[in-house]
Protein backbone atom coordinates (compact mmCIF):
# COMPACT_ATOMS: atom_id res chain seq x y z
CA UNK A 1 0.00 0.00 0.00
CA UNK A 2 1.16 3.38 -0.93
CA UNK A 3 2.20 5.53 2.20
CA UNK A 4 3.03 9.33 1.53
CA UNK A 5 5.79 9.53 4.69
CA UNK A 6 5.56 13.31 6.63
CA UNK A 7 7.96 14.66 9.04
CA UNK A 8 6.66 17.14 11.81
CA UNK A 9 9.73 19.05 13.36
CA UNK A 10 9.55 21.35 16.61
CA UNK A 11 11.92 21.69 19.42
CA UNK A 12 10.29 19.66 21.41
CA UNK A 13 6.84 18.66 22.22
CA UNK A 14 6.11 19.98 25.78
CA UNK A 15 3.24 22.49 26.83
CA UNK A 16 3.28 25.16 24.38
CA UNK A 17 0.53 26.12 21.48
CA UNK A 18 3.02 25.32 19.03
CA UNK A 19 3.76 21.71 20.11
CA UNK A 20 -0.25 21.57 20.82
CA UNK A 21 -1.00 22.41 16.83
CA UNK A 22 1.60 20.21 15.13
CA UNK A 23 0.28 16.85 17.52
CA UNK A 24 -3.45 17.74 16.03
CA UNK A 25 -1.67 18.61 12.42
CA UNK A 26 -0.22 15.00 12.74
CA UNK A 27 -3.60 13.24 14.10
CA UNK A 28 -5.45 15.08 11.21
CA UNK A 29 -3.17 13.73 8.57
CA UNK A 30 -2.89 10.36 10.04
CA UNK A 31 -6.27 9.64 9.31
CA UNK A 32 -6.41 10.61 5.48
CA UNK A 33 -6.12 7.61 3.24
CA UNK A 34 -1.95 6.94 2.35
CA UNK A 35 -0.58 9.17 4.55
CA UNK A 36 2.04 8.31 7.38
CA UNK A 37 3.28 11.06 9.52
CA UNK A 38 5.98 11.32 12.43
CA UNK A 39 6.64 13.61 14.88
CA UNK A 40 9.94 14.83 15.11
CA UNK A 41 11.94 16.20 18.37
CA UNK A 42 15.03 18.34 17.43
CA UNK A 43 15.78 18.61 21.06
CA UNK A 44 15.94 14.80 21.21
CA UNK A 45 13.70 15.31 24.51
CA UNK A 46 11.26 12.41 24.68
CA UNK A 47 8.89 15.03 26.60
CA UNK A 48 5.30 14.86 24.73
CA UNK A 49 2.57 16.42 27.08
CA UNK A 50 -0.39 16.37 24.60
CA UNK A 51 -1.28 12.64 24.24
CA UNK A 52 -0.34 11.27 20.14
CA UNK A 53 -2.32 8.96 18.48
CA UNK A 54 -1.02 5.82 18.09
CA UNK A 55 -0.63 5.46 14.34
CA UNK A 56 1.78 8.86 14.46
CA UNK A 57 5.29 7.77 15.18
CA UNK A 58 7.41 9.82 17.41
CA UNK A 59 11.29 10.19 16.68
CA UNK A 60 13.29 11.61 19.68
CA UNK A 61 16.89 10.06 19.23
CA UNK A 62 18.70 13.33 18.05
CA UNK A 63 21.56 14.25 20.25
CA UNK A 64 20.58 17.27 22.99
CA UNK A 65 22.09 20.06 23.72
CA UNK A 66 25.44 19.89 25.26
CA UNK A 67 26.14 22.70 27.83
CA UNK A 68 29.32 23.86 25.85
CA UNK A 69 26.65 24.39 22.74
CA UNK A 70 24.37 26.04 24.67
CA UNK A 71 27.46 28.77 26.09
CA UNK A 72 27.94 28.89 22.41
CA UNK A 73 24.70 30.27 21.82
CA UNK A 74 24.43 32.71 24.67
CA UNK A 75 27.54 33.96 23.43
CA UNK A 76 26.87 34.40 19.98
CA UNK A 77 23.07 36.38 21.23
CA UNK A 78 25.33 38.94 23.87
CA UNK A 79 27.91 39.01 20.17
CA UNK A 80 24.80 40.24 17.90
CA UNK A 81 23.71 42.68 20.83
CA UNK A 82 26.94 44.41 20.78
CA UNK A 83 28.24 44.15 17.62
CA UNK A 84 24.90 43.08 15.45
CA UNK A 85 26.70 40.50 13.67
CA UNK A 86 24.61 37.49 12.57
CA UNK A 87 24.35 34.21 14.63
CA UNK A 88 24.97 31.19 11.99
CA UNK A 89 22.05 29.24 12.83
CA UNK A 90 22.99 25.78 11.08
CA UNK A 91 26.89 26.43 12.99
CA UNK A 92 24.58 26.49 16.16
CA UNK A 93 22.95 23.54 15.35
CA UNK A 94 25.04 21.39 13.91
CA UNK A 95 24.55 18.20 16.01
CA UNK A 96 21.22 18.15 15.73
CA UNK A 97 20.93 19.35 12.17
CA UNK A 98 23.06 16.30 11.16
CA UNK A 99 20.76 13.90 13.44
CA UNK A 100 17.96 15.39 11.60
CA UNK A 101 19.20 14.99 8.09
CA UNK A 102 20.32 11.47 8.80
CA UNK A 103 16.63 10.47 10.52
CA UNK A 104 14.94 11.95 7.35
CA UNK A 105 17.54 10.41 4.91
CA UNK A 106 17.04 6.74 7.32
CA UNK A 107 13.35 6.72 6.94
CA UNK A 108 13.29 8.07 3.68
CA UNK A 109 10.85 10.76 4.16
CA UNK A 110 8.86 12.44 1.21
CA UNK A 111 7.90 16.20 3.23
CA UNK A 112 9.27 17.48 6.05
CA UNK A 113 7.13 20.20 8.16
CA UNK A 114 9.59 22.42 10.00
CA UNK A 115 8.19 24.41 12.68
CA UNK A 116 8.89 28.25 13.37
CA UNK A 117 12.13 30.40 11.92
CA UNK A 118 15.21 28.76 13.11
CA UNK A 119 14.26 25.53 11.74
CA UNK A 120 13.24 27.02 8.67
CA UNK A 121 16.75 28.73 8.32
CA UNK A 122 18.18 24.69 8.14
CA UNK A 123 15.94 24.50 4.94
CA UNK A 124 19.03 25.35 2.61
CA UNK A 125 21.17 22.59 4.69
CA UNK A 126 18.29 20.04 4.15
CA UNK A 127 17.63 20.87 0.91
CA UNK A 128 21.68 20.74 -0.10
CA UNK A 129 21.86 17.16 1.21
CA UNK A 130 18.29 15.71 0.47
CA UNK A 131 17.22 17.55 -2.21
CA UNK A 132 14.45 15.75 -3.24
CA UNK A 133 12.58 16.28 0.03
CA UNK A 134 9.66 18.42 -0.15
CA UNK A 135 10.25 21.31 3.07
CA UNK A 136 7.39 23.22 4.39
CA UNK A 137 8.40 26.35 6.13
CA UNK A 138 5.29 26.36 9.06
CA UNK A 139 5.51 30.11 10.18
CA UNK A 140 3.74 30.06 13.83
CA UNK A 141 4.62 33.95 14.60
CA UNK A 142 3.59 37.09 12.78
CA UNK A 143 5.89 38.23 10.51
CA UNK A 144 6.83 41.70 11.81
CA UNK A 145 8.39 39.60 14.81
CA UNK A 146 10.20 37.34 12.85
CA UNK A 147 11.78 39.93 11.01
CA UNK A 148 12.38 42.86 14.36
CA UNK A 149 13.25 40.96 17.00
CA UNK A 150 16.62 39.68 17.93
CA UNK A 151 15.00 36.67 20.24
CA UNK A 152 13.16 34.93 16.82
CA UNK A 153 15.02 35.33 12.84
CA UNK A 154 16.89 38.78 13.08
CA UNK A 155 19.31 37.12 14.79
CA UNK A 156 20.09 34.78 12.12
CA UNK A 157 18.28 37.14 9.54
CA UNK A 158 20.24 35.74 6.52
CA UNK A 159 19.80 32.40 6.95
CA UNK A 160 16.47 32.78 7.42
CA UNK A 161 15.37 34.32 4.19
CA UNK A 162 17.50 32.14 2.15
CA UNK A 163 15.33 29.10 4.03
CA UNK A 164 12.10 31.02 3.20
CA UNK A 165 13.35 31.24 -0.44
CA UNK A 166 14.49 27.79 -0.67
CA UNK A 167 11.32 25.93 1.24
CA UNK A 168 8.71 24.41 -1.91
CA UNK A 169 6.69 26.01 0.94
CA UNK A 170 5.57 28.58 3.23
CA UNK A 171 2.82 28.07 5.54
CA UNK A 172 1.88 31.08 7.78
CA UNK A 173 -1.13 31.68 9.87
CA UNK A 174 -3.06 35.05 8.23
CA UNK A 175 -3.56 36.51 5.56
CA UNK A 176 -2.27 39.63 6.07
CA UNK A 177 1.40 37.70 6.78
CA UNK A 178 0.83 35.69 3.62
CA UNK A 179 1.08 38.50 1.54
CA UNK A 180 4.21 39.84 3.07
CA UNK A 181 5.99 36.02 3.15
CA UNK A 182 5.42 36.07 -0.82
CA UNK A 183 7.90 38.60 -0.99
CA UNK A 184 10.29 35.30 -0.24
CA UNK A 185 8.27 33.27 -1.95
CA UNK A 186 5.38 32.68 -4.04
CA UNK A 187 4.17 29.23 -2.75
CA UNK A 188 2.48 30.59 0.35
CA UNK A 189 -0.27 29.85 1.82
CA UNK A 190 -2.19 31.12 5.36
CA UNK A 191 -3.84 28.11 7.09
CA UNK A 192 -5.43 28.51 10.56
CA UNK A 193 -4.23 27.20 13.58
CA UNK A 194 -7.01 23.65 13.97
CA UNK A 195 -9.18 23.40 17.24
CA UNK A 196 -7.84 21.84 19.76
CA UNK A 197 -10.37 21.39 21.96
CA UNK A 198 -13.15 19.45 22.41
CA UNK A 199 -16.14 19.80 24.33
CA UNK A 200 -20.22 20.49 23.47
CA UNK A 201 -20.35 22.38 26.79
CA UNK A 202 -20.33 26.03 27.19
CA UNK A 203 -20.24 28.53 29.61
CA UNK A 204 -23.29 29.70 31.53
CA UNK A 205 -21.66 32.77 31.68
CA UNK A 206 -23.00 33.92 35.63
CA UNK A 207 -19.25 33.00 37.34
CA UNK A 208 -18.05 36.39 37.92
CA UNK A 209 -14.58 34.80 36.80
CA UNK A 210 -12.44 36.29 34.28
CA UNK A 211 -10.24 33.32 32.00
CA UNK A 212 -6.62 33.81 31.06
CA UNK A 213 -4.45 30.75 29.74
CA UNK A 214 -1.02 30.75 28.11
CA UNK A 215 2.82 30.55 28.57
CA UNK A 216 3.45 32.46 31.67
CA UNK A 217 6.00 34.76 29.92
CA UNK A 218 5.92 38.47 30.58
CA UNK A 219 6.77 40.31 27.95
CA UNK A 220 5.12 38.14 24.78
CA UNK A 221 1.97 37.59 26.27
CA UNK A 222 1.86 40.77 28.41
CA UNK A 223 0.98 39.71 31.97
CA UNK A 224 2.54 43.20 32.90
CA UNK A 225 -0.49 44.58 31.09
CA UNK A 226 -2.93 41.55 33.12
CA UNK A 227 -1.87 42.83 36.21
CA UNK A 228 -2.61 46.04 35.67
CA UNK A 229 -5.82 45.07 34.07
CA UNK A 230 -7.00 43.15 37.48
CA UNK A 231 -5.70 46.12 39.80
CA UNK A 232 -8.42 48.02 37.91
CA UNK A 233 -11.09 45.37 38.04
CA UNK A 234 -13.82 44.98 40.69
CA UNK A 235 -13.11 42.68 43.75
CA UNK A 236 -16.36 40.82 43.22
CA UNK A 237 -15.03 39.64 40.00
CA UNK A 238 -12.26 36.81 40.42
CA UNK A 239 -9.21 35.79 37.65
CA UNK A 240 -8.30 32.50 36.71
CA UNK A 241 -4.73 31.83 35.18
CA UNK A 242 -3.99 28.61 33.43
CA UNK A 243 -0.45 27.97 31.81
CA UNK A 244 3.41 27.54 33.04
CA UNK A 245 6.48 29.51 31.94
CA UNK A 246 9.43 31.00 33.17
CA UNK A 247 8.39 33.97 34.40
CA UNK A 248 5.34 32.34 36.73
CA UNK A 249 7.65 32.86 40.04
CA UNK A 250 8.71 36.37 38.96
CA UNK A 251 4.51 37.08 38.06
CA UNK A 252 3.32 35.59 41.84
CA UNK A 253 5.97 37.62 43.28
CA UNK A 254 4.20 40.97 41.46
CA UNK A 255 0.89 39.68 42.48
CA UNK A 256 2.05 39.33 46.25
CA UNK A 257 3.66 42.99 46.35
CA UNK A 258 0.32 44.53 45.17
CA UNK A 259 -1.70 43.03 47.27
CA UNK A 260 -3.76 40.85 44.51
CA UNK A 261 -3.41 37.66 45.57
CA UNK A 262 -7.24 37.53 46.82
CA UNK A 263 -7.91 38.51 42.53
CA UNK A 264 -5.93 35.48 40.98
CA UNK A 265 -6.43 31.94 41.12
CA UNK A 266 -3.09 30.45 39.30
CA UNK A 267 -3.74 26.76 38.27
CA UNK A 268 -0.70 25.46 36.32
CA UNK A 269 -0.63 23.63 33.17
CA UNK A 270 -3.98 22.19 31.89
CA UNK A 271 -5.15 19.58 29.29
CA UNK A 272 -8.11 17.40 28.05
CA UNK A 273 -11.20 17.76 30.54
CA UNK A 274 -9.57 20.29 32.83
CA UNK A 275 -8.68 22.67 30.45
CA UNK A 276 -12.62 22.46 29.50
CA UNK A 277 -13.47 23.31 32.70
CA UNK A 278 -11.15 25.81 33.08
CA UNK A 279 -12.97 27.80 30.83
CA UNK A 280 -16.27 26.47 31.27
CA UNK A 281 -15.54 28.20 34.73
CA UNK A 282 -15.39 31.50 33.10
CA UNK A 283 -17.37 34.45 31.69
CA UNK A 284 -14.71 36.28 29.48
CA UNK A 285 -11.17 35.59 28.42
CA UNK A 286 -9.12 38.07 27.83
CA UNK A 287 -5.78 38.18 25.80
CA UNK A 288 -3.34 40.71 26.92
CA UNK A 289 -0.13 39.68 24.46
CA UNK A 290 1.70 42.05 22.52
CA UNK A 291 2.48 39.61 19.66
CA UNK A 292 0.52 37.15 18.40
CA UNK A 293 0.69 34.92 15.41
CA UNK A 294 -2.62 33.56 15.47
CA UNK A 295 -4.00 32.47 19.32
CA UNK A 296 -4.89 28.79 19.78
CA UNK A 297 -6.37 29.87 23.32
CA UNK A 298 -8.84 32.33 21.82
CA UNK A 299 -10.12 29.83 19.43
CA UNK A 300 -10.44 27.55 22.78
CA UNK A 301 -12.06 30.03 24.65
CA UNK A 302 -14.54 30.26 21.83
CA UNK A 303 -15.79 26.84 21.64
CA UNK A 304 -16.41 27.11 25.40
CA UNK A 305 -18.38 29.83 24.65
CA UNK A 306 -16.82 32.67 26.17
CA UNK A 307 -17.12 36.39 24.85
CA UNK A 308 -13.57 37.29 23.74
CA UNK A 309 -11.69 40.82 24.70
CA UNK A 310 -7.96 41.36 23.17
CA UNK A 311 -5.55 43.29 22.02
CA UNK A 312 -5.49 44.46 18.25
CA UNK A 313 -2.69 41.71 17.22
CA UNK A 314 -2.73 40.17 13.89
CA UNK A 315 -3.75 36.68 15.30
CA UNK A 316 -6.82 37.58 17.28
CA UNK A 317 -7.74 40.39 14.39
CA UNK A 318 -7.70 37.44 12.02
CA UNK A 319 -9.70 35.03 14.85
CA UNK A 320 -12.02 37.77 15.26
CA UNK A 321 -12.60 39.65 11.65
CA UNK A 322 -11.59 42.72 12.76
CA UNK A 323 -14.03 42.42 15.59
CA UNK A 324 -17.35 40.74 13.95
CA UNK A 325 -16.93 37.95 16.22
CA UNK A 326 -15.72 39.83 19.86
CA UNK A 327 -13.75 42.91 20.93
CA UNK A 328 -10.50 44.33 19.85
CA UNK A 329 -8.81 47.00 22.06
CA UNK A 330 -5.97 49.56 20.93
CA UNK A 331 -2.34 48.00 21.56
CA UNK A 332 -1.73 48.16 24.16
CA UNK A 333 -4.68 50.22 25.80
CA UNK A 334 -5.62 48.57 29.28
CA UNK A 335 -8.14 51.66 30.01
CA UNK A 336 -9.08 50.80 27.00
CA UNK A 337 -9.81 47.04 27.85
CA UNK A 338 -10.60 47.89 31.25
CA UNK A 339 -13.42 49.86 29.84
CA UNK A 340 -14.56 47.33 27.78
CA UNK A 341 -14.15 44.55 30.30
CA UNK A 342 -16.41 46.38 32.53
CA UNK A 343 -19.16 46.30 30.19
CA UNK A 344 -19.17 42.86 29.54
CA UNK A 345 -18.90 42.56 33.49
CA UNK A 346 -22.03 44.41 34.08
CA UNK A 347 -24.07 43.55 31.08
CA UNK A 348 -25.33 39.55 31.14
CA UNK A 349 -27.18 39.95 27.33
CA UNK A 350 -24.32 41.44 26.23
CA UNK A 351 -22.22 38.44 27.08
CA UNK A 352 -24.81 36.50 25.79
CA UNK A 353 -24.89 38.06 22.17
CA UNK A 354 -20.71 37.77 22.04
CA UNK A 355 -20.76 34.01 23.41
CA UNK A 356 -23.64 33.51 20.39
CA UNK A 357 -20.81 35.27 17.82
CA UNK A 358 -17.82 32.71 19.39
CA UNK A 359 -19.59 29.68 18.83
CA UNK A 360 -20.10 30.57 15.59
CA UNK A 361 -16.96 31.91 14.37
CA UNK A 362 -14.81 28.89 15.88
CA UNK A 363 -16.73 26.74 13.53
CA UNK A 364 -14.23 27.67 10.54
CA UNK A 365 -11.33 26.20 12.71
CA UNK A 366 -12.29 22.85 12.69
CA UNK A 367 -9.74 19.95 12.38
CA UNK A 368 -11.68 18.55 9.34
CA UNK A 369 -11.24 21.86 7.84
CA UNK A 370 -7.68 22.56 8.16
CA UNK A 371 -6.78 18.94 7.26
CA UNK A 372 -7.83 19.26 4.10
CA UNK A 373 -6.32 22.88 3.24
CA UNK A 374 -3.09 21.21 4.85
CA UNK A 375 -3.43 18.07 2.33
CA UNK A 376 -3.74 20.61 -0.67
CA UNK A 377 -0.74 22.17 0.16
CA UNK A 378 1.08 18.96 0.28
CA UNK A 379 -0.49 16.95 -2.90
CA UNK A 380 0.31 20.21 -4.61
Amino acid sequence: MFCLKIAIVNHDFSLGGVQRVAVELAEGLVKLEGYCVTLISFSGDDNFFYDVNAECKRKVNIAKRTFCENLKFKLALKCYKLKQREVRISSIYRNQLKGLISILREEDFECVILCQSDLAALIPKIKAELPSVKTIAWQHSDYEIYFTNPNYAKLYLTEYVKGLRIADHVVCLTKNDQKLFKRYNSNTSFIYNPLTLSTDKVSELTNNSIIFTGRLLIEPKGLDYFIQLVELSPSAWKFRVAGEGSDAEMIKQIVKDKGLASKIQFVGALKGEELVKHYLSGDVFVSTSRWEGFGLVVTEAMKCGLPIIAFDNHGPREILDKGKYGILIERFSVEGMHKELARLMGDYELRRFYQERSLERVEKFSLDLITEEWRKVIEK
